[in-house]
């Protein structure tokens, strides 16, 4: 079913409005105003992709105003405004005040579409625009690990990209919940449109409706204008909705209406908005446990469980410990201007005997400390922090009885295996022969193990 975008038109002219309607109406949903009244409560109440504004407008009432006006409460909305030609100087100055261009009174259906369609594309590049900057200004974000915990993860972001279903995304505190969300996002039909990360923990409780639905102007004390909420900044993309597990219950009946409706209600609106969101929701808490507890709506849980990704904490694969230093290291380089930073031997057994009860999250935050701490480029024990490099772990509560035996046997392989390296100066068949295993076997260990070969060249240095 093809869907119609919907043009709002504010003009002093019942004649105008009324051809402009019969011009646009076969290919759009007309709005009509004739006051700036009668515009703003369109607005309050619809969801309007494109305004067309007459420059003049009767009563003493100059476009240009209405255009801030309207700027204020919509930001990113394309208006075109109408003009005479004696209007032209007034026109430019209405672009320069945000108006996307100007096209005359008299104007022809083809170019009027040809504008539509360049002002709805400029909307989208600047949206687009603007979440890029926003994930420039996070930590660089992609997956990095080659362990079977890791490449489960990666098989099941794949798999749910490709669809269109609610996902629920659970783990532990620095985990990298969002950056799976906005993996999946990227791997998504819906890459090209807006990805809007909430932090349900943070939004204050009077506020949630208004920050996640929006509000129209004067809906309550401090309502001065009308403001778009989340769902509909994510329109035609994807809401992520972290720490969903704080959501109060009021709010939870709310959200669980759009999941079911697909459509959202203004703090004060009288009409429903549709939206066309997928929603990714995250969490660090049992949301089963606070169902049976009554802290959290048993329907709502379903409806965000559709497909359930749990991520691993960092301590149940160590084995990408290596290659996560690695990744860190390169980034700094960069951001702080540090080339080729390494850290040793010795300093990376630290690193993979900590427990990491904070995570990626936290041993990214470790090894920018020792960056910054150490005075050369090599990074070493003294560097890290003191649990740390005293090698106190914290705990091994809820591990295994098999994976503290795998993690005990892979930490003395690893240990043995570079201080083989170490005392070899790195060559790997000298090493080899000293550990009393073939070539081939300690290559392919060291794979396992994310051990990254050096060259005798850097081995010289003591790198890692």
């Amino acid at each position: 079913m093809e869907v119609f975008r919907t043009v709002l038109v504010l003009d002093d002219s019942k004649t105008f409005l009324d051809d402009f309607d019969s011009l646009m109406s076969s290919s759009f949903v007309v709005l009509q105003a004739q006051t700036e009244r009668e515009a703003l409560e369109h607005l309050s109440r619809k969801k309007v992709d494109v305004m067309f504004l007459d420059l003049l407008l009767g009563d003493g009432l100059s476009g240009l105003d209405v255009l801030v006006r309207v700027k204020e409460i919509v930001p990113d909305l394309p208006i075109i405004m109408l003009t005479a030609h004696a209007d032209v100087e007034t026109a430019v100055e209405a672009m320069r005040l945000g108006a996307f261009h100007y096209v005359s009174k008299s104007p022809k259906i083809e170019e009027l579409k040809t504008l539509i369609d360049k002002s709805l594309a400029e909307r989208t590049l600047k949206r687009d625009y603007q979440v890029l900057r926003e994930e420039v200004q996070r930590v660089s974000g992609k997956i990095v690990g080659n362990g079977s915990a890791i490449q489960e993860l990666l098989l099941s972001i794949h798999r749910v990209a490709i669809t269109d279903v609610t996902v629920l995304i659970s783990g532990d505190s620095g985990t990298g919940k969002e950056l799976v969300a906005r993996e999946i996002h990227t791997a998504s039909k819906r890459h090209e449109r807006a990805f809007v990360a909430v932090n349900c923990g943070s939004l204050v409780k009077d506020l949630v409706e208004s920050e996640l639905f929006g509000h129209v102007k004067g809906s309550f004390t401090g309502a001065i204008q009308t403001k778009l909420g989340k769902f509909e900044l994510a329109d035609g993309g994807t809401i992520f909705l972290d720490e969903i597990g704080d959501l109060d219950n009021h709010s939870q009946v709310k959200l669980l209406r759009v999941l079911q409706e697909k459509e959202i209600d203004r703090v004060g609106g009288t009409t429903p908005i549709p939206v066309n969101v997928r929603v990714i929701a995250a969490t660090n808490r049992d949301l089963f446990t606070m169902t049976q507890k009554g802290d959290f709506r048993e329907d709502l849980f379903y409806r965000l469980n559709v497909y359930p990704i749990s991520i691993p904490p960092l301590r149940q694969h160590k084995e990408d410990i290596p290659l996560l230093v690695e990744h860190f290291l390169r980034q700094y380089e960069i951001q702080l201007s540090r080339p080729r930073l390494r850290v040793s031997p010795v300093t990376l057994e630290h690193l993979m005997e900590y427990s990491w009860p904070g995570n990626v999250r936290e041993l990214e935050n470790v090894i920018q400390r020792a960056i910054l701490l150490s005075p050369t480029n090599i990074v070493e024990p003294e560097h890290l922090p003191k649990e740390i490099a005293e090698n106190k772990i914290p705990t091994t509560e809820g591990m295994s009885l098999p994976d503290l035996e795998r993690e005990a046997k892979e930490r003395a392989a690893r240990v043995a295996i570079y201080r083989a390296l170490e005392q070899t100066n790195w060559n790997i068949r000298e090493a080899a022969k000293t550990l009393g295993v073939p070539e081939k076997t300690l290559y392919d260990k060291c794979s396992k193990l994310g051990i990254k070969l050096r060259n005798k060249s850097q081995s010289q240095t003591g790198q890692f």
